[in-house]
Formats: structure tokens, sequence, C-alpha cells
């Protein structure tokens, strides 16, 4: 015993040290606990004052009521976006034009052919034919990027440009 002392004595700043370390430590957990605590008597509290304005469950009814109106709610949103991509898919998403001289006594480029097509190149052909005296229009249906109407070069061309979603 008298050498256990000596040796504590002899060492009396590093064990010191050590304690010093270890209460710091302790300190320290203590601290991280005590934050933990607070949350969860924070969390209770919450708890606590939803229980206090109603019966736990009328609490869980209202929750399950609000969860099937939710997922009713998503399924309405499921419905509508269905709809809406399947219509999104037939909406003119391509558009080509080519503008030319029909006639070589005319000025300028006056005359066009317009493609409006949709993702599957379905849609409709307008071509504009400018001349001194007349002018004509004419629309074609086109169905996967054909019409059953013979097409003019510069309708193939703006049927071509569509496709291509360059103007």
């Amino acid at each position: 015993m008298q050498n256990f002392l000596e040796l504590v004595y002899s060492n009396l700043p590093l064990f010191t040290l050590a304690l010093a370390v270890l209460a710091i430590f302790e300190l320290i957990l203590i601290l991280i606990l005590n934050a933990k605590f607070l949350k969860i008597k924070r969390t209770y509290e919450k708890v606590i004052d939803t229980l206090q304005k109603g019966d736990i469950f009328d609490l869980l009814q209202r929750i399950l009521v609000e969860k099937e109106e939710i997922r009713n709610d998503i399924n309405q949103i499921r419905v509508k976006v269905n709809a809406l991509e399947k219509e999104g898919r037939r909406a003119i998403k391509k558009v080509g034009i080519v503008r030319y001289n029909a006639f070589p006594d005319v000025g300028s480029d006056l005359s066009y052919s317009i493609a409006f097509l949709d993702e599957e190149d379905n849609g409709v052909v307008l071509s504009g034919i400018y001349g001194r005296n007349e002018t004509a229009t004419f629309a074609k249906p086109i169905e996967r990027g054909h019409s059953k109407y013979p097409l003019s070069a510069e309708e193939v061309q703006a049927i071509e440009r569509a496709k291509r979603k360059a103007l």
C-alpha cells in the first residue's frame, strides 16, 4: 500500500491531468445527452399538446382520413397526367417551312409550304401559291410522314424539315 501511495504522490501532476481530461470528456458527453434529451422532450410535448386537443383515436382517425384524401388526390393527378401525356403525343411539336418562288415572273419567294407534325409525324402540310393574278391555298393531311395526296417537292421538303425539327 505504501508503494502505491508513493507512486501516486510522485506522479500527482500526471494523475491530475488524466482526471481533468476525463472530467472534460464527461462534460462533453453530458452536454450531448442533454441536447438529445431536450429534443425528445420537445417531441413529447408536441405529442401531449396534440393529445390534449382531442382523443388519440380521433387524431389517428383524422390522419387516416387525410391519408385517404391524399391517396385519392394522387390518383386523380395520375389520371390527369396520363391524359395530358396522351394528348401531348398528338400535339404539334415539329414545324418545317419552305419559302419559294412558284412562278418566274413573280418577284421574290412569296409562296410557301408549312408542315405541322406531332411526335408520330402526323399532321398537315399547308401550301400557299402566290401568283400575279391569284393566290391558292392547299392543305393536305399527313400520316406517319406521308400523304395520300400527291405532294410537291416543296411540301416534301417542309415535311422533312419538320421531321428534323429544323425550320
